[in-house]
């Protein structure tokens, strides 16, 4: 893998961001990724490294390299200390560590025997990986709220709240160097008709994958809903989207997938 040049990576909304660096000595970086900022500096034995984060909003939704002419005072930076400091950094992209859950534009009404398919965009975390891969620190790079995802204070599990909604085109989807997006194809195998209002994905369990545009993506997945049953059956496809183009694997999954696995993965799934 190539190592790339900083000052070629200033204020685009998309780039292959999680390529290698090399930093210069005695030079402050800001790093801006979306809404998180990292200030990187080597020395001849240390590396200092501090992290700041703004709100998730539209102007920020960009990636940003800059050299500072000193490094920030007001800020307190950790330090790595070595015999002689790493040459390189890679920021690794990786998904959040809990599912994350997701709000329909509205609530939606799946027939009988019919499916839909949605597109959600998530966002990421960042590891800050030093010399041969050396693993320090990893943020997320927008704070989501935590919630709690099933029928009672004892059935289910701990989430992660997201601010945006499933969509049913991808063109409705910014595209954001901060997230990933996962294709969803929801089946309805009851006889009923299925009401669904929210969709916890269990990003944990999907890799990340880069395409050729520079965006990010995970596998696509399905659920499918059978006969008044609480928990869906998931399962991970082989490709990222329908019409998937080149992509290449990044990051493999925090969690292993148990064969026929069942999750909690709607709210208000039933109606008359």
């Amino acid at each position: 893998m190539a190592i790339s040049e900083l000052s070629a990576l200033a204020s685009q909304p998309l780039t292959d961001w999680w390529q290698p660096h090399q930093l210069n000595e005695s030079v402050c970086w800001h790093l801006a990724i979306g809404p998180l900022s990292l200030y990187l500096e080597r020395t001849a034995s240390e590396w200092l490294v501090a992290h700041q984060r703004h709100p998730d909003d539209e102007s920020l939704h960009c990636v940003s390299f800059q050299p500072l002419d000193e490094r920030p005072l007001d800020m307190t930076f950790q330090r790595y200390v070595f015999r002689q400091a790493p040459l390189v950094f890679r920021l690794q992209p990786c998904l959040m560590d809990r599912p994350v859950v997701v709000k329909t534009r509205q609530p939606v009404f799946i027939p009988p025997g019919e499916s839909i398919c949605f597109f959600i965009s998530t966002p990421l975390c960042v590891r800050l990986l030093l010399g041969n891969d050396l693993d320090t620190q990893e943020w997320p790079i927008v704070r989501l709220s935590d919630t709690w995802f099933g029928p009672s204070t004892r059935v289910g599990e701990l989430c992660y709240a997201a601010k945006t909604h499933a969509r049913h085109a991808l063109s409705e989807i910014p595209l954001r160097p901060h997230r990933a997006v996962t294709q969803i194809t929801l089946h309805n195998h009851d006889k009923k008709m299925l009401s669904i209002d929210k969709v916890s994905l269990p990003v944990q369990l999907l890799s990340l994958f880069q395409r050729d545009d520079h965006t990010l993506w995970t596998e696509a997945v399905t659920l499918e809903h059978h006969a008044e049953q609480p928990l869906a059956k998931f399962r991970i496809e082989r490709t990222v989207v329908n019409d998937a183009g080149a992509s290449k694997r990044i990051a493999t999954p925090r969690q292993t997938l148990e064969k026929h696995a069942l999750i909690r993965a709607f709210t208000g799934i039933f109606g008359d």
